[in-house]
């Protein structure tokens, strides 16, 4: 600022900041009219008995008696407290007062009760497995129910208390048989009420202005039905979206990173990448050949290959999981022959997603690490239907010789979640895709679920996870990082949640109501709602606007005290 004086430089300093504060309100909003973040396909009526892959939509709608805090840890939510008595075989749970349903009837432990009635008597494979340890549950007062178990769990805070969504019985009671949730749309207690849900349209949810927690910051969320991941990553680009509920891949979302006005959020995330293998046919009926592909995999060059991602060399369980053993269960330096001597010329197929990118990278990798060991492997691409019947899903005949599959990210929260891959009970282990049956797995597991303290459960747990490496149904790969983009133009509120991301209702609500302080009392205002572009054009013009009107004022006012100047004599 060379040749001004005091005053103009004063003047000049002003307009800078006004602009700057200007760009920091359009760039940072802590509160939303509404957000849009584009689901990969229609997930039915967002029930806990018509949901897939929307459990993060459906926990906007229902609740949980404990939530997950930002490190993953479960915290009361719809409960006030929980508490163990009987050498832990017995948790009195104190709900919080003034918590209602979204047609305003309040929610009571009769209702905690029927939902733990219900979800034991009608299977549904995540939730009903969780209450196997469950005597009963009886409500002894308006807000109070006792959970009377068979046996201590010290996982039971996560899963079930941390997972299961609370049914209002008075809409669930009495259903059909045959039926699988009420008619009509979803009803729940959660921050969000579904007020809209079609395969062509999507989802619009609105904000439970009544929440016990405090009404959340973001008006409506609104969810379209994009199917292809590279249209999804341009609808966010041409500002059609404001955040993306996908785990995306490192050079996507290094792109994304780079684009103005993309903000990522990056973490851990629990969900894991494992190369199942087929137990019940040849050639991985034998052992010695499932330990050989495990020998002729390096699974460090795989994570940098397939993405940034942490080495799945300690088992199925997240290294940064407080139930990670920290043991190195996988070689570091693979035996590149070893596959090919005991596979011979025996074909094997690795079958892979074709519409993700990630795990479709990891079976090329596999299948090239197999081919290099003289193995006969090929590739093969899946929708992710047919991947789902090849497996075996929905009673189908399974159909592989190996597979790429996800590691759900409940094995990290809770080590009991083994059991759900590879127990030999169907009903206990919905998702043992491979076949895998072992009296001495069942027997460990058995003392992960009962034991009643954390040093036993971890002894245990280290157990399971080195006969699962010595068994090897199934070889893990990766933990891929977490990268969630968004426009902070739009909304900034994200919490990530330790493993798994930052689509949560912590997200969506005020800092202290999302950490379990004080709700808030009012419904804070909320700006006027953004254009169809997201508001983030609309700023951006607006910005613009300004920087060049400040332009046009201070040489204005330079040129005019030049003219003043040279008028004096």
């Amino acid at each position: 600022m060379n040749g001004m004086r005091p005053r103009q430089c004063l003047l000049v300093v002003v307009v800078l900041a006004l602009l700057a504060g200007s760009d920091a309100s359009a760039s940072a909003q802590d509160r939303a009219e509404r957000v849009r973040l584009p689901f990969p396909a229609y997930d039915g009526t967002l029930t806990p008995y018509t949901f897939a892959l929307g459990y993060p939509l459906l926990t906007l709608v229902y609740d949980t008696l404990l939530w997950r805090d930002a490190g993953g840890v479960p915290r009361p939510w719809l409960a006030r407290s929980v508490t163990r008595t009987d050498g832990g075989r017995q948790l009195t749970v104190r709900l919080r007062d003034g918590v209602r349903w979204h047609d305003g009837r309040p929610l009571t432990a009769a209702d905690v009760a029927f939902t733990f009635g219900y979800v034991a008597d009608r299977y549904h494979p995540r939730f009903t497995p969780q209450l196997e340890d469950v005597r009963r549950v009886r409500a002894t007062g308006r807000l109070t129910a006792v959970i009377e178990l068979k046996r201590a769990s010290a996982g039971f805070e996560d899963q079930p208390l941390a997972d299961l969504p609370i049914l209002p019985r008075h809409r669930w009671q009495g259903l059909a048989p045959g039926r699988a949730a009420p008619g009509g749309r979803a009803l729940g207690s959660g921050p969000y009420r579904l007020v809209r849900a079609g395969p062509a349209r999507g989802y619009v949810l609105r904000a439970n202005g009544g929440y016990f927690r405090g009404t959340p910051r973001v008006r409506e969320i609104r969810v379209p039905i994009i199917g292809d991941a590279e249209e999804t990553y341009e609808a966010l680009r041409v500002r059609q979206a404001d955040m993306l509920p996908l785990n995306l891949p490192e050079p996507v979302a290094g792109e994304l990173g780079r684009t103005l006005g993309i903000a990522l959020a990056r973490g851990d995330s629990y969900t894991g990448t494992m190369l199942v293998l087929n137990v019940r046919k040849a050639p991985f009926s034998s052992r010695a050949a499932r330990r050989a592909v495990g020998a002729a995999l390096d699974v460090d060059r795989i994570a940098r290959r397939a993405a940034p991602a942490v080495a799945a060399d300690e088992g199925f369980i997240h290294p940064s999981s407080r139930w990670s053993t920290h043991e190195q269960l996988q070689r570091s330096e693979p035996d590149a022959a070893r596959a090919g001597r005991v596979l011979g010329t025996t074909p094997v197929r690795v079958l892979a997603p074709a519409n993700d990118p990630v795990r479709l990278e990891a079976g090329r990798e596999v299948v090239l690490a197999l081919q290099q060991s003289g193995a006969q492997a090929t590739l093969v691409r899946r929708s992710p239907a047919q991947l789902e019947r090849a497996l075996g899903a929905d009673g189908a005949r399974p159909d592989f010789e190996a597979a790429i599959a996800t590691i759900p990210p409940l094995v990290s929260y809770d080590p009991n979640g083994l059991t759900r891959l590879f127990g030999s009970d169907p009903r206990r282990a919905p998702l043992n895709a491979s076949g895998y049956e072992s009296g001495a797995f069942d027997e460990i597991a058995q003392r992960v679920a009962s034991a009643t303290d954390e040093r036993a459960r971890r002894s245990a747990t280290r157990e399971l996870v080195r006969l699962l490496a010595n068994d090897v149904p199934a070889i893990p790969l990766f933990f891929s990082r977490g990268n969630f983009a968004y426009r902070p133009s739009v909304y900034d509120g994200w919490t990530y949640v330790e493993g798994a991301g930052i689509l949560d209702k912590r997200s969506f609500l005020g800092t202290a109501a999302a950490g379990g302080g004080a709700a808030a009392a009012e419904d804070p205002a909320l700006p006027a709602p953004a254009d169809d572009d997201g508001g983030g054009g609309g700023r951006l013009v607006n910005i613009i606007s300004l920087v060049i009107l400040a332009v046009v004022v201070i040489f204005g006012l330079l040129a005019l005290r030049q003219r003043l100047a040279d008028r004096r004599p």
